[in-house]
């Protein structure tokens, strides 16, 4: 039996100090291969020294005598320098010949050495994988040729599939450079760093990501598992550019962690003001990591809200327990009511009208009489509750007393088609004692009258509802046994979560309602939605799966923004997406091209790949691409991916009439969304009601080219550019941080109230830390337990070669008492 089977040990001599030493001289039987980080490459593609010594005589050299079971490869980096890595890649000015050269000199320079490992990193996108995988291979054929001993190890970046770089280094292709390496270092460490929000350097859902594919197209026993000796302290109690630094960020060891843990550190420069307090760690046991709150004094997730009020409402991500309003709601508050009725309850009707459970429907001439008796003579509101059932059921006539005004609604976005809601018939309005009448009369046949209220006081407003936490400071005890609290005041810290702007929403379709063929219409084809039978939930994920054209049934689209997210199932060709009247942007799965046709006219191209979804996978796991264009005029852009990526822009005719999913062939297709063309919904401000009873708002970004909709806080382009073109500021995909000023009248002892009120939706609210204004952060770092489990992942579950940490010297040295020893 291999006891070290899945169970070798990789590291890298970065950091050159004494902890690192320590590790090599007590601990050398229990790593099998070192990456002697002492070589850098220049874009000449000559190679010089830089980083730990290995001269003869040099402290390394010990240990490189004492264990000569390591494998000891010369790392040669390029300090992830783009242009080094292309310059290598390309062969400009000869730099690839030049550096295939460099590297035999350096093994003849140092003989010892078992081999190379090659850092290459920050190459470029996917079109340059071939010329990228090229590169190795001419660096593994040059070294076999020189001495076919010799072994080749490459570090590679993290990744998911094919183009499934976090990072962008997507011209790595694991499958292509399997053949090309005797051991490949996968370094999944980095998903957080400095300028990243705070986690795991290394989380679960990443590392899992990475290693189910790599096991797929690499051979497993060479492969190690990248995981990170060290972690990071990011300061959250005010921005970084307040703080005069570039990220939140700070690198630390184990050693520095626990010194943290153990209050030997402070953020006042490790002396007073701010006092030394040791702290518990958590135990994070999705991504079995440790982490902390240092100087933090109380926080809470979003769930841990006390109360909040719908449509908030509460999801988990990663562990993450938020809340999230993904569609505002009316709010709607009307006072003492004096009157209510429902749009049923009529007294005369004339013309066509449907009657049904509590509203009616007008159809051709339709009119509806309602009288009614106000008992004391005042001042009154008067609202009256619609409902438009499509775009083009959008109008009614409502009169008081015979004084009538017409409702109604030509915007696309507009949140409230399809849904009730509430709206001022007359404010302010004196009615006697008595007897008065209101008549609503058809304009628009379809539209529909669910009544109306007499009332004090009628307000109405959108809302994304509000989140109500109650935060409990109490002190702590300090290094010396002495009970302590903040010095100079309290700070209020959100973690939120804001995203770029989107089109304002005109319809989401997801098909988990069966097909709607109230509001959907078969164009041409054969059209169905398919739903797992034996899921008992109420919206179960579902499948649009058809050809031909698939359409809203309204002819009256002009410019708009619509998305499909396309699955193509096994055997398809042809093209498949989306179209407006003659407008067709689709994939053409033949020429592996995105193209918009108007008719049969090519308007644009752009170059991809993509591929079909096994069967077994179609349902489950189904590879979706997501395809969009935009039509303002005579204009239309074309997007794709998940970050909606501008690829192309063409010149065509204005065109209006049927929208909707066009397929040459079967496809399926899991969510098809209109939005308006020139209208956006931001999903990033929100107002805060402070602990010590101040209020702020964060997150609204200033916009050029844009009138502002204060009612429903969306923006309208008054010119044709991008949405990014309006503003400065950059959203970031991950969690923010938003601070208040110091709070002085906040003290240990007292509970206190923070109130959250979204004033868009889409906005995450993720975590609240109330903490010493001096100073507190969040610290991940790795131990002991975290580094033996991943290790006995890498052996048990993925079967690889074993695990390798990045760096040597920054680890927990209680680690090597866990492994096994390589030398026996």
């Amino acid at each position: 039996m291999d006891l070290l089977k899945g169970k070798e040990i990789m590291v890298w001599t970065f950091m050159g100090n004494t902890r690192m030493y320590q590790a090599l001289r007590d601990y050398g039987d229990r790593i099998s291969q070192i990456g002697l980080f002492s070589f850098k490459v220049n874009a000449s593609g000559e190679i010089y020294e830089s980083g730990v010594s290995i001269a003869t005589g040099s402290t390394m050299r010990t240990y490189i005598n004492k264990w000569p079971h390591i494998k000891w490869l010369l790392t040669v980096s390029n300090d992830g320098t783009n242009s080094i890595f292309a310059a290598l890649r390309d062969n400009t000015d000869g730099a690839q010949d030049t550096f295939l050269t460099e590297l035999i000199r350096i093994m003849e320079e140092y003989d010892f050495c078992d081999g190379i490992d090659i850092d290459l990193e920050k190459g470029d996108d996917y079109s340059t994988a071939t010329a990228s995988t090229a590169m190795f291979k001419n660096i593994y054929n040059a070294v076999k040729a020189y001495d076919s001993t010799k072994l080749v190890n490459i570090c590679l970046p993290g990744m998911t599939s094919v183009n499934g770089s976090v990072g962008g280094e997507n011209w790595c292709v694991y499958g292509d450079l399997n053949n090309y390496c005797d051991t490949a270092a996968i370094m999944s460490y980095g998903m957080a760093w400095a300028g990243s929000a705070p986690g795991p350097v290394s989380p679960r859902s990443w590392l899992e990501g990475i290693y189910d594919y790599a096991v797929t197209v690499m051979t497993p026993s060479k492969v190690f598992l990248g995981m990170p000796a060290y972690g990071w302290n990011w300061q959250i109690y005010d921005t970084p550019e307040n703080l005069g630094k570039t990220y939140r960020g700070t690198s630390n060891t184990y050693y520095a962690a626990k010194y943290w843990m153990t209050g030997k550190y402070n953020f006042t420069d490790d002396a007073p003001p701010q006092p030394f307090i040791p702290i518990v760690a958590y135990w994070d046991d999705d991504n079995m990591v440790p982490y902390a709150f240092p100087h933090v004094y109380d926080f809470m997730e979003g769930q841990d809200a006390t109360d909040y009020n719908y449509p908030q409402m509460g999801g988990t991500y990663n562990g993450r327990n938020y809340l999230v309003a993904y569609a505002k709601q009316q709010y709607t508050s009307f006072g003492d009511v004096a009157v209510e009725r429902s749009g049923d309850d009529y007294d005369s009707y004339s013309g066509v009208i449907t009657k049904y459970d509590g509203y009616i429907t007008l159809g051709e001439s339709g009119s509806v009489t309602y009288t009614f008796t106000v008992d004391t003579a005042g001042t009154y509101d008067v609202a009256v509750r619609l409902c438009y059932p499509f775009w083009d059921k959008n109008g009614i006539y409502v009169s008081l007393d015979g004084s009538s005004i017409h409702f109604s609604e030509d915007r696309l976005w507009w949140p409230y088609w399809r849904s009730t809601f509430w709206i001022t018939l007359k404010s302010s309005v004196t009615l006697s004692a008595g007897t008065h009448t209101i008549v609503a009369s058809v304009d628009v046949e379809g539209a529909q009258f669910y009544g109306f209220c007499v009332c004090s006081a009628f307000e109405e407003y959108p809302t994304a509802g509000d989140a109500t936490f109650t935060l409990a400071p109490r002190q702590f005890m300090d290094v010396n046994g002495d009970m302590v609290g903040p010095d100079t005041g309290f700070k209020l810290t959100l973690e939120m979560l804001r995203r770029k702007p989107d089109s304002a929403l005109i319809w989401y379709e997801d098909f988990k309602d069966g097909l709607l063929t109230s509001y959907f219409t078969t164009l041409s084809g054969e059209w169905d939605v398919w739903q797992d039978s034996e899921d008992t939930s109420s919206r179960p994920y579902s499948q649009l799966e058809g050809y031909g054209q698939f359409a809203w049934q309204y002819s009256g689209f002009d410019d708009l923004h619509i998305r499909a997210q396309i699955i193509f199932p096994p055997g398809f060709s042809g093209k498949a997406g989306v179209f407006l009247d003659t407008l067709f942007c689709c994939f053409n799965y033949d020429s592996q091209c995105i193209e918009l046709y108007e008719g049969s006219t090519l308007k644009g191209s752009y170059s991809t790949s993509f591929s079909t979804t096994a069967k077994a996978d179609l349902r489950d796991n189904p590879t979706v691409y997501t395809i969009e264009m935009r039509k303002r005029g005579t204009k239309v852009r074309v997007y794709s991916s998940s970050s909606n990526t501008l690829r192309f822009t063409a010149t065509v005719s204005d065109v209006s009439g049927y929208a909707g999913l066009r397929s040459d062939n079967e496809v399926c297709c899991q969510l098809i969304r209109l939005g308006d063309a020139w209208t956006y919904e931001p999903y990033e401000c929100f107002d805060v009601t402070m602990p010590d009873g101040s209020s702020a708002t964060f997150g609204r970004i200033e916009r050029s080219n844009a009138t502002w909709d204060e009612e429903f806080q969306v923006f309208t382009l008054t010119s044709d550019v991008e949405e990014s073109a309006t503003r400065s500021e950059s959203i970031s995909s991950d969690y923010d941080f938003f601070h208040s000023d110091t709070m002085t009248d906040v003290v240990c002892g007292s509970d206190y109230t923070a109130v959250i009120t979204p004033k868009d939706i889409n906005i995450w609210i993720s975590r609240l830390f109330l903490g010493d204004a001096d100073g507190f952060s969040i610290l991940y770092y790795q131990d002991v337990d975290s580094l033996v489990y991943w290790a006995n992942q890498a052996a048990y579950r993925w079967g690889l070669k074993g695990m390798c940490m990045w760096s040597l010297g920054q680890e927990d040295m209680r680690l090597w008492e866990y492994l096994p020893k390589q030398n026996e």
